[in-house]
């Protein structure tokens, strides 16, 4: 497992922090290349978040998550790409649009 450099793992969690008052946030998982740890300056924290339930709107809920991620980026300069996943979807990838997206975050994501 690689290890989360401070500055990331400061910007995700202030971001889990902000969201978890508009949602029930059941999970993060940090994904993509800061995960990797082949990440420059300039690359986003992928950050699967977990949602309770079947899905809903998926656009709304990026909207909001957004708004909150920039407001983490002018904190911390890191800039946070949510992707929010349903626990239907989490548990059964099929029901997501990207099946191997999901697997591949179960494989080798860090959760926080």
């Amino acid at each position: 497992m690689n290890t989360l450099d401070p500055s990331t793992e400061r910007a995700a969690r202030a971001f889990i922090s902000a969201i978890g008052k508009l949602y029930s946030v059941t999970g993060a998982i940090l994904f993509g290349s800061r995960a990797r740890g082949d990440h420059n300056a300039g690359s986003d924290a992928d950050l699967a978040v977990l949602l309770p339930g079947v899905h809903g709107s998926t656009i709304n809920t990026m909207l909001e998550m957004i708004d909150a991620a920039y407001a983490v980026e002018l904190e911390s300069g890191i800039v946070v790409s949510p992707l929010p996943i349903w626990q239907d979807q989490w548990d059964h990838p099929e029901h997501f649009s990207n099946p191997s997206l999901i697997r591949n975050i179960q494989r080798d994501g860090i959760p926080l």
